[in-house]
């Protein structure tokens, strides 16, 4: 496929997102805007990944022999096709190349 996407994740979008999706309010709502992209995804944060994930096309894009319901499997397929991040406080940009073909985990870890 060879075809280049782009995805600017701002932090007003992803905190609409965690209000909506985790119906924060008050002293929470407060908390979780003191949390930056750099902590976010270099601990790993699975709502960031799942924002991710539903944000971009990638996963509309995938072939149905990689089609599992398990977001872990997808997220391993999506870090194939990232090119590159650039990770700042209140924003983030991941640029990504789509593959015909991705490298599939061990067995064991997925299926």
């Amino acid at each position: 496929m060879s075809e280049y996407r782009e995805l600017v994740v701002t932090k007003e979008d992803y905190l609409e997102f965690l209000a909506q999706r985790l119906r924060l309010q008050g002293s929470c709502q407060q908390e979780i805007e003191k949390v930056s992209f750099p902590f976010l995804f270099a601990s790993g944060s699975e709502m960031l990944r799942t924002y991710i994930l539903g944000t971009s096309e990638f996963t509309t894009t995938l072939p149905d022999r990689y089609r599992l319901p398990d977001r872990g499997f997808i997220w391993y397929l999506f870090s194939q096709s990232v090119r590159d991040i650039q990770i700042m406080p209140d924003k983030m940009v991941i640029k990504y190349e789509l593959q015909d073909e991705y490298r599939k985990p061990f067995k064991q870890f997925y299926l």
